[in-house]
């Protein structure tokens, strides 16, 4: 093989107005990195039998949260991010109690709503698409919108008080704070709840519907951290 390329090169450099070939140069110049993937977290867990996931990117001008048990996405919210102007809420006042509603101790599986950081009053919920198919499952529409909007505001340092800001969260390349949230629903509706019920109950929360929302806000914050 050698001698064939050597002859090869011999016939080129013979032949008029054919310069020899050279050896290939190292290029001088360096390929650019490529670009930074955008900052995603999941989670997967069977709450009471449904398999709920959750699932956060993080955009230089919006965040994220798709909370399914359906494997679709029924309704969009916008979370609009708080005012500066406008105090925080006290942090000691979550938006659902994690007690029963005769006065019962909260269950270990709801201790976690009385950590919770209340939603800002200055928040706004826009809804984009969907409609909830009835008034309760709006109700939790709304609860779990506005509750997914303080846990992200006050993780990014944007709900008037509270931690600072997570690895995931600051690396969108904009202030946090100014973000509003998608909050993406796709709730399985409670078959031990009657029609009935519904209509007369609207915002009434059984302890299904309390340990669910306690278990989302769980996995929505480690998706967070």
């Amino acid at each position: 093989m050698s001698a064939l390329l050597d002859t090869a090169n011999l016939d080129l450099a013979s032949t008029p107005g054919l310069p020899p070939v050279a050896p290939g140069a190292p290029s001088s110049s360096h390929a650019p990195p490529p670009p930074a993937a955008i900052p995603t977290a999941q989670q997967a867990r069977v709450l009471d039998g449904v398999h709920t996931e959750v699932f956060v990117q993080i955009y230089a001008d919006r965040i994220l949260v798709i909370v399914t048990q359906l494997g679709r996405i029924g309704c969009l919210i916008q979370v609009s991010p708080p005012l500066s102007s406008i105090p925080a809420p006290p942090s000691f006042a979550p938006a659902i109690s994690s007690g029963g509603g005769d006065g019962a101790a909260p269950s270990s599986a709801t201790s976690i709503l009385s950590s919770l950081p209340p939603p800002h009053p200055s928040t706004v919920l826009s809804p984009l698409f969907g409609v909830p198919p009835n008034a309760h499952l709006a109700s939790l529409h709304d609860l779990y919108a506005a509750q997914i909007g303080a846990l992200v505001f006050r993780r990014s340092g944007g709900g008037g008080g509270g931690g600072g800001g997570g690895d995931m969260l600051m690396s969108g390349g904009v202030g946090p704070s100014s973000r509003p949230v998608l909050v993406g629903l796709g709730l399985k509706p409670d078959p031990d709840r009657s029609a009935p019920e519904e209509a007369a109950e609207e915002f009434g929360l059984s302890a299904r519907d309390k340990e669910t929302f306690a278990a989302v806000m769980e996995m929505v914050i480690d998706c967070l951290a």
